[in-house]
Formats: structure tokens, sequence, C-alpha cells
């Protein structure tokens, strides 16, 4: 009888440890919405510090054993809190992976000065000093004669990889599948990583892209890419306004048909015009459908 008691117990204690541990698990994966945490890195490399800003999917719990992938927005002061809001609109009807975006962005609040400055000189490849004079640039955010200094884009690039992504993949859940987003310049700099770093990043938003950019100096990088590769493992999404003049609509597209040509083994690019939006207003469309691209269940 004893040896009977002592058989039941042992397999009580086991159901019981069975459902604890079950219950566990169903309340680490109830849906949370709206969970976001900030944090500050003062890089070692280039000695700028960079506001971080975390977007966590719904289930998201550091006590689970889910990794995710990771989505890196540049600008993050003015788009994180719009691919913020996206993104949780579209998790009620479950339309997006579960994925963690993290919004990069510079120490500035009240004036849009040393965004501009910092900006300049992470995103862009290439010094080009008739550009940082060039009194129309300077003009945008009331800057004096040389705050602007361009071709930190390779420096930048390397904080990317030795700081803020061994950051966030300490302090997150994550695995190895990366995407980067960008906005104007911020495009001009994630079409960058796409043709000098394509081992960092599988996923990328090339948005209204500074093209122009040093004669339309990209074109000539993915050319010399070219020359040398035939696959180009990624996802890409490429857009721009109608009505964002001649030096960004007609040269988005015709980047995204150059790269297209190219028939790269490999690379899912889609490429879309807004109707109807201008360089600042196609914003809030252009994260939308980038999340939709990069990340959405049902996209093809």
């Amino acid at each position: 009888m004893a040896k009977l008691i002592a058989n039941y117990s042992k397999l009580f204690l086991g159901l019981l440890m069975f459902f604890v541990a079950a219950a566990t698990r169903a309340q680490s994966s109830a849906p949370t919405i709206n969970q976001k945490q900030e944090h500050v890195v003062r890089s070692s490399l280039n000695g700028t510090t960079y506001n971080l800003w975390i977007s966590l999917p719904m289930r998201y719990s550091a006590k689970d054993t889910v990794r995710y992938p990771v989505l890196y927005l540049l600008d993050g002061g003015l788009n994180f809190p719009i691919a913020h809001a996206a993104r949780t609109a579209m998790d009620i009807m479950g339309g997006l992976e579960d994925f963690i975006i993290v919004g990069i962005e510079y120490s500035w609040q009240k004036s849009l000065q040393p965004w501009m400055a910092l900006r300049w000189k992470d995103f862009t490849h290439s010094r080009v000093v008739s550009a940082d004079t060039n009194r129309a640039f300077l003009n945008l955010v009331d800057l004096k004669k040389g705050a602007l200094s361009s071709g930190g884009a390779a420096d930048y690039l390397n904080v990317l990889r030795k700081e803020i992504i061994p950051f966030i993949d300490k302090k997150y859940r994550t695995n190895k599948d990366r995407g980067i987003s960008g906005f104007s310049l911020g495009g001009l700099f994630t079409a960058y990583c796409l043709f000098t770093a394509p081992d960092l990043f599988q996923r990328y938003g090339i948005n209204s892209p500074s093209f122009w950019w040093n004669d339309k100096e990209m074109f000539k990088i993915e050319k010399s890419f070219s020359d040398s590769h035939q696959s180009l493992s990624a996802r890409v999404f490429m857009s721009v306004g109608a009505l964002e003049g001649n030096s960004m609509t007609p040269v988005m597209t015709a980047f995204a048909d150059s790269v297209r040509s190219r028939n790269y083994k490999g690379l899912m690019l889609t490429s879309y015009v807004f109707e109807n939006e201008t360089h600042m207003s196609v914003g809030p469309a252009m994260i939308s459908r980038t999340l939709v691209v990069l990340y959405g269940k049902n996209r093809k």
C-alpha cells in the first residue's frame, strides 16, 4: 500500500509540474500590445550617441525560447512611431510576421540641426564638398557653412556591425535574419549596405533614395557589384513618391530597372511609385508598404 501511495504521489507531482509549466508557457505567450523599450548607445568608433527605440511583437517574452528577426529603421525619430503604430494595427489581424523593430536616431528634440548634420555624415558613402557647402541644403534647417561633412557611411556601417547590432542581440531574443530600411539619404545608405555588405542584412527597404548623390554614384557601385556577383540573396522593396521631382522619381525607377535586369539569383525585388505623394508626404505610406512587402505573411 505504501508503495502504491508513493507511485500515486509521484504521478500527481508529475502532472502538477506539467500543468504549471503549461500555464507558464501560456502566460508568457499571451499577447501584449504596445511593447516598447528605449536604450542609448554611445559609439566608441565614431563618437556619436544613438538613441534606440524598440518595438516588440505582441507575444515577445524574454523567458521564451523563440528568437525573432530584427528590422533596423533609420531616422527613427520620424519613422519609428509610424512603424510601431502600423505593425500594432496589422498585428490585430495577424498580417505580419513576428519581428522586432529597432528605430535608430540621434540625440535631438527641438532642433533638426543635429539630425541633419549627423545623418548627412552617416548616410553618405563619399565626400562631396560641393554638396556639403550647397546653400540650399544648409538652408533647410538654418545650418551654418561648415556644418555638413559627408562621406561617413563606411564608419557608420562599422558602428552597426560592431556596436548596435551586437547590443541588440545581447539584449533581446534575436536571430540572424536582419533587415534595414531608410528614407532619402537613409535610402541611399540602405542601398549602400545592399551592395557593399550583403552578408549583414537580408531584407531592405530603400525608400525615396537619394540616388542623385555624387552624380548618381550608386549606379556605378551596383554595376561594379554585378561584374563579380551573379547572386544576391535578399528581399528588397524600393519606393518613391510620384511628385518628388526629376532628381528622385525617374532615378529610382531607373535604378530598380537596372538591378532587375541583372537577374541576380536569390533576389526578390519589388518597386512602387506612390501617386500624388511628395518627398515628405510619402513617409507613412512607404513605411506601411515596407513592412508588408518585407514581413507580410501573405506577401508574394
